[in-house]
């Protein structure tokens, strides 16, 4: 019987070793020749300007709220405007009772106008006043708020103002919008406020 002798495998190897001289060789070179450019005090920093340190004042951004001061005991209200809680100031001329706004069905011709002719004096008073307000305040208002709680910082569970109050607050707001409309202004959105200081909402 004969015996096949098992061939040897090949261990051909490539030799890397040129090819390692080449390639620094071709790294010194470049090193060599290359010429870097120093270019770094030409660089201008493009930063935004709407940000960071400003030399011009920013006008803070506020809401004007009109408070219907409100007395049950008494029965009478009057309005005070404030931005936020700040700067409280009472309007002139809007000292007024339910009895001298609400016409009844037996009241005279000559009371009915009386109250007709109180309600836009109430009404002119309080829009002068809030766009008087808005004016001189200095801040940029972006909204208008009605608070009609007794105490705006319990909210409504002190007690809230009749709504006869709090619409002839309404009015004088949409009066002051439809003003900024034919000056060509944008008008303010006008919300309500009368949630407790924890802002939840009373009931």
């Amino acid at each position: 019987m004969i015996r096949r002798r098992r061939r040897k495998q090949d261990s051909a190897k490539a030799d890397l070793t040129p090819m390692i001289d080449v390639t620094f060789q071709l790294l010194i070179f470049f090193i060599l020749c290359t010429r870097f450019a120093v270019i770094e005090r030409s660089f201008q920093a493009d930063l935004p300007l709407e940000e960071g340190p400003n030399t011009v004042e920013s006008i803070p951004k506020e809401q004007v709220t009109v408070y219907c001061n409100w007395d049950a005991q008494s029965g009478v209200n009057d309005y005070v405007l404030a931005i936020g809680a700040r700067g409280r100031k009472a309007v002139p001329g809007t000292r007024s009772t339910l009895q001298e706004l609400v016409i009844f069905p037996s009241d005279p011709g000559a009371i009915v106008a009386d109250k007709r002719q109180r309600y836009v004096a109430l009404h002119g008073a309080l829009h002068n006043g809030l766009a008087a307000y808005v004016r001189d305040s200095g801040a940029k208002i972006e909204k208008i708020e009605i608070s009609f709680a007794v105490d705006a910082t319990q909210g409504v569970r002190s007690g809230t103002a009749p709504w006869m109050f709090v619409s002839t607050a309404l009015d004088a707001a949409a009066q002051y919008n439809k003003q900024r409309g034919k000056e060509g202004q944008k008008p303010l959105p006008v919300t309500f406020k009368f949630a407790d200081a924890l802002g939840r909402f009373g009931r």
